[in-house]
């Protein structure tokens, strides 16, 4: 193992925030981190402010990382929460069933006498990158990929290079990683609804392990109305918030649900550097806060950037988008990384947003070259590959939508977990109120035509179930749901023949 280099210039105190290391010896790169013996061979080492949590008893051990909350039990605690969890394991329930109506942003590490296994929270918004077992090289894990590239000295693959470099990668500012992957060799991702085996090294998935059951809409709102109302509340009694509000559906219903908490937390919205100062994002969520008394903070993104505070950003994950910096930089001189931010992620994976993308009727079969696409990789080789593995390993969903596993999977547990990651630089925390398994499986298990579209059924019944008085301003006015005459012509032609000219245009 060579010498790992110390972190230069920049920022200190903002590297590595809410990361952690997990391997054979504990991580002394960074001087005031924590370390907490899992075994005897086994050493957690964690950033200060990352909250870390054991129990162990009856040959069962749980370590926690990160926060727990549990939305149906708001007041209980990180300790609480994981005594819950030994409790039903002690019972014989397995632990992925266990932490199901979990909420936070976390990882678990599972140990009996005869296994040790890690999952991560519902949509892996704590990551895992984990290291290949070989021969004379130990498991290694920690919360990004560059940490682990330079504890096992692995280099840069070569075909991660080289998608790296190319156009399809290029083009997009908010460039995504496909499949399960990392830009080094022998470093991979662990995605959502998937365990590791620490003593193996080998990746499981988990679920979906049974079909979804059909819930209606009126079954399904008190229940997911409880889960987002009960981990808002759980939250702000651990934090101090500022909850995120657009124009659009998912932060509405996330306000809705945190009714009982914006009285003491800001609604925020965050002008970013290509938006107009009357952005819909901007002056919807200006009028709505406006109507009902809430305080409401403006963070205005600026091309300004300090150099401390770029330098930092380049250090503390690996392949940072550089589009986020300015929101990132606003974000931490207005709050100075004392607030958790709630956001309204996550809700997509229930809202058939892939499949209102991809505008293929769904009885045509969906390819690793459409899946690309919906990640704006077009037809470039190494993305093609990478989804082509994952769907062939998804093995039996069982009737759960290939397009919502991938929403689950590749849009929210990989880009969007490692765009929280890069933005631990500006937020104490961040937390949504849809990371919770139980919470989508349910949404999932709604008749489809009734989550579709920002007037959809479900939302808007579960809206005012829950704050009926935050849809007195329209939800996303300028947006034009009217389809373009390209997509609705392409969706006449016959399948057979859109194949036929498929094919043809891959032997090009």
């Amino acid at each position: 193992m060579s010498p790992m280099a110390k972190p230069d210039n920049g920022m200190p105190h903002l590297l590595c925030h809410n990361q952690f290391v997990l391997g054979p010896e504990p991580l002394t790169r960074y001087g005031g981190w924590q370390h907490v013996p899992v075994t005897s061979t086994c050493h957690l080492s964690a950033h200060p402010n990352l909250h870390v949590t054991q129990i162990e008893a009856g040959g069962i051990a749980l370590t926690a990382v990160g926060y727990m909350i549990d939305p149906l039990n708001p007041q209980a605690s990180d300790e609480a929460v994981l005594q819950r969890v030994h409790e039903r394991m002690a019972a014989g329930q397995g632990y992925v069933d266990a932490t199901g109506d979990l909420g936070g942003r976390w990882v678990l590490i599972a140990r009996t006498a005869s296994t040790m296994e890690l999952i991560t929270d519902a949509v892996g918004h704590r990551q895992v990158f984990y290291t290949a077992v070989t021969e004379g090289l130990p498991l290694w894990c920690a919360s990004q990929p560059r940490i682990l590239a330079e504890l096992t000295d692995q280099q840069m693959d070569a075909d991660a290079a080289s998608f790296i470099d190319s156009y399809e990668f290029r083009k997009n500012l908010e460039y995504r990683w496909p499949g399960a992957g990392s830009p080094y060799k022998g470093v991979f991702h662990l995605l959502p609804n998937h365990r590791l085996d620490l003593n193996s090294g080998k990746c499981q998935r988990y679920w979906p392990d049974r079909p979804l059951p059909q819930v209606s809409v009126e079954a399904a709102v008190p229940k997911v109305a409880a889960y987002l109302k009960g981990g808002v509340e759980a939250v702000a009694r651990r934090f101090d918030l500022a909850v995120s509000l657009t124009a659009g559906l998912d932060s509405r219903t996330v306000l809705a649900a945190a009714r009982n908490v914006v009285g003491k937390n800001p609604v925020m919205t965050v002008r970013q550097i290509d938006k107009p100062d009357d952005h819909a994002d901007v002056q919807v969520a200006s009028q709505l806060a406006s109507l009902l008394g809430l305080g409401h903070d403006i963070i205005k993104s600026s091309l300004i950037i300090d150099d401390a505070f770029l330098q930092s950003f380049k250090q503390h994950t690996a392949l940072p988008h550089y589009i986020y910096v300015p929101d990132a930089q606003a974000i931490y001189n207005r709050y100075q990384r004392k607030r958790v931010a709630v956001t309204g992620s996550i809700s997509e994976i229930g809202r058939l947003s892939f499949r209102m993308l991809l505008r293929k009727p769904e009885t045509e079969p969906i390819d690793a070259y459409d899946l690309a696409r919906l990640q704006k990789m077009g037809r470039q080789a190494y993305a093609v590959k990478a989804f082509g593995e994952w769907q062939s390993g998804l093995g039996n969903i069982h009737n759960v939508p290939l397009l919502d596993m991938f929403e689950w999977e590749q849009g929210h547990g990989n880009w969007l977990a490692m765009c929280h990651t890069e933005f631990d630089m500006a937020w104490k925390d961040l937390y949504s109120p849809f990371n919770c398994r139980n919470l989508l499986t349910l949404l999932l298990s709604v008749d489809s035509r009734h989550r579709q579209g920002t007037d959809c059924r479900l939302y808007n019944e579960l809206i005012n179930t829950l704050w009926p008085d935050v849809l007195q301003v329209p939800i996303n006015p300028h947006y034009q749901s009217k389809p373009r005459l390209t997509a609705v012509v392409i969706s006449k032609i016959p399948y057979p023949i859109k194949k036929s000219i498929k094919q043809l245009l891959r032997r090009r």
